[in-house]
C-alpha cells in the first residue's frame, strides 16, 4: 500500500480525536464525532460543486475545529490505538491543517485551490481509516470507559 493511501486512511479517525486541536465542545462518543465529520465532508463537497464558498468555508472550519469525544471515550480510543498514539495524533494534525487551508481557499473563493485541499483532505481521511478504523472499532466494543487506561 502506498504511503499516500496509508496517510489518507488514518486522517479521518485522527480528525475525530485531536486532543489539543479540537474545540472544547464535546460530542460524547467517537462515533458521533465521526458522523459529524462525515456530514461536514459531504457539505464541503456539495458546496464546492455549486461554488457556494460560504458553506464550503463553514463546513471546512467545522472539520478543523470538530468536537472531541468525552474524556472516557478518548481514553478508550487511545487505548485501542496502543503504541501508535503519536502517529494517530499526527494524522489528526494533518486533517486539521488541511481543513484550515481548505477553509482559507474557500473564503478567498479560489475554487482550484479549494478543490486541491478537498482532495488532500479526502485522502488523509481515508488513510486514517485504513490505519485505525478496524482496530479502534473492535476495541471500543470491548473497552468500557472505566477500564480504559489514561494516555
Amino acid at each position: 500500500m502506498s504511503h499516500t493511501r496509508a496517510a489518507t486512511r488514518t486522517a479521518l479517525v485522527v480528525a475525530a480525536l485531536a486532543m489539543p486541536l479540537a474545540s472544547t465542545a464535546s460530542a460524547d462518543t467517537f462515533q458521533s464525532v465521526m458522523q459529524g465529520l462525515a456530514k461536514d465532508m459531504n457539505r464541503v463537497q456539495s458546496a464546492l460543486f455549486i461554488e457556494d464558498f460560504a458553506t464550503a468555508t463553514e463546513a471546512a472550519e467545522a472539520i478543523a475545529d470538530h468536537p472531541k469525544p468525552s474524556l472516557g471515550e478518548r481514553r478508550r480510543v487511545l487505548s485501542a490505538v496502543g503504541n501508535r498514539v503519536s502517529e494517530f495524533r499526527g494524522m489528526d494534525q494533518q486533517v486539521h491543517d488541511t481543513a484550515e487551508q481548505l477553509a482559507d481557499a474557500a473564503r478567498e473563493q479560489d475554487l482550484d485551490r479549494a478543490i486541491r485541499y478537498h482532495g488532500r483532505l479526502v485522502t488523509e481521511c481515508i488513510a486514517c481509516h485504513s490505519a485505525f478504523r478496524d482496530k479502534v472499532s473492535s476495541d471500543l466494543s470491548r473497552l468500557s470507559p472505566d477500564n480504559a487506561p489514561e494516555r
